[in-house]
């Protein structure tokens, strides 16, 4: 699948508009031996989850498969702004995504590189300590 231009257009329009600075890291080892691997800082769509929020709340029972948590996150980000960042692709469940102001760390569980490709973007789902 090719990229619209249009379509990716759009979302660099909509980054210009909503978007904020986002850090994501990709972190190797474990604690206290963790190790920022790589890091960059790009804007990003930030979404809050919210109840009613057009997700189908049958899926979605507690602690089960598709469930979601007060703290987590979308986040809509451009590959071709990581990729010219020099940050390696895919980004991975387990990398970071380090919110502005609040410095708040979200670990990321899931990664929809399909979802939005079409304009050349990804969407990240990340979550935040409950």
């Amino acid at each position: 699948m090719t990229t619209d231009p249009s379509a990716q257009g759009a979302y660099y329009s909509a980054l210009k508009v909503r978007g904020v600075p986002v850090t994501l890291q990709r972190v190797t080892g474990n604690a206290p031996n963790a190790v920022v691997a790589s890091s960059v800082s790009l804007n990003a769509i930030v979404l809050n989850f919210t109840p009613g929020g057009g997700l189908d709340a049958a899926n979605l029972t507690a602690g089960g498969p598709g469930s979601i948590r007060l703290g987590d996150r979308k986040l809509i980000v451009m590959a071709a702004d990581l990729s010219a960042s020099g940050f390696a692709l895919p980004v991975v469940q387990g990398d970071q995504a380090i919110l502005p102001d609040s410095s708040e760390v979200l670990t990321i569980v899931k990664v929809d590189a399909y979802e939005r490709r079409f304009g050349g973007a990804i969407e990240i789902t990340a979550a935040g300590v409950t």
